[in-house]
């Protein structure tokens, strides 16, 4: 009874290796990453008025993707105060996504 080989695979690759430095790409639902920043009505007003909005995310997910690449170092893993204290930053950095991003919400529903 012959088996019919399955295709070749490639071998596994070093080139795709990530590193401490890496940040990888964040891929996330519309309504999680970007729900705020679209103007669903296509008004030029509404995208004028969500721009501050937009950039706040923009610094917020700067200032979160630092903070995990400060918390990966070695320095920071090998000092418990260390860590700790970048933790607590990103946690409350975190809190204060999410309070934002339902007040965004609750603020479109309201208009409705």
């Amino acid at each position: 009874m012959d088996h019919p080989r399955k295709s070749a695979q490639p071998a596994a690759s070093t080139n795709r290796v990530p590193t401490v430095r890496s940040s990888p790409a964040i891929k996330r639902s519309i309504s999680s990453a970007t729900a705020g920043l679209q103007d669903p009505t296509g008004l030029g007003s509404a995208g004028q008025a969500q721009e501050p909005n937009k950039q706040a995310l923009n610094y917020s997910l700067q200032m979160k993707n630092a903070l995990t690449e400060l918390l990966n170092d070695a320095r920071a893993k090998g000092s418990d105060q260390g860590s700790r204290c970048l933790q607590n930053i990103l946690m409350e950095n975190e809190r204060e996504v999410r309070e934002n991003r339902r007040k965004s919400l609750n603020n479109t529903r309201g208009a409705k």
